[in-house]
């Protein structure tokens, strides 16, 4: 019971990964983990040309569609820019549309595309074998505490765990672990009957 205090799983949960499914609850708890990015790289990516469209619609007294026609042209032909409305207009514009779209990269590059089609086909595998605990602890240049991480390294495979997880285990012991197939995503473990 306490791995599954610690790991977020309940007894529905653990008989529904025992039958190769992911159960309701473990689905929920995962969504935010892909969700969260790929909303955040949307927004990152549209919201540049919906505002800088919206702002260039307004001041041009037409739609928003055409306002974004017409910053897409500008952005297109920055020397007619510059020349029209000065050099700031162009370092605001391609600016806020340069680091919009690199923090649309950097949320993009945290998408789990594994994780995605492993909430689509919501199926479990089941790993079995002697489960090793690990502590890694980061080292800070500045002094402070050290970063710990802790893991259960199975054969060759590791799984990041919380430090719960990480005491609640009997090391050197035969387990069953659930697992989500691509992304290797660990929503389950018990000792082997």
């Amino acid at each position: 019971m306490d791995l599954a205090k610690a790991l977020n799983f309940s007894p529905a949960s653990l008989e529904a990964n025992r039958k190769g499914k992911l159960a309701g609850d473990q689905f929920t708890a995962l969504i935010g983990k892909f969700a969260t990015p790929a909303f955040m790289t949307t927004l990152f990516a549209v919201a540049p040309f919906a505002i800088w469209g919206a702002l260039t619609g307004e001041k041009q007294q037409v739609s928003f569609s055409a306002g974004l026609q017409i910053f897409l042209g500008q952005i297109m032909h920055i020397g007619e820019l510059a020349d029209d409305q000065g050099k700031l207009a162009v370092v605001m514009r391609m600016g806020s549309l340069l680091v919009s779209l690199g923090l649309a990269v950097l949320f993009a590059s945290r998408v789990s595309i594994g994780l995605y089609f492993d909430l689509l086909e919501r199926a479990v595998v089941v790993k079995e074998g002697r489960i090793t605990a690990r502590e890694d602890q980061t080292i800070r240049p500045n002094g402070r505490d050290p970063i710990e991480n802790y893991y259960f390294d199975l054969k060759t495979d590791r799984f990041p765990v919380n430090l719960a997880a990480y005491r609640a285990i009997e090391n050197g012991s035969v387990y069953l672990l659930y697992v989500l197939p691509r992304s290797r995503q660990l929503v389950a473990i018990e000792p082997k009957p």
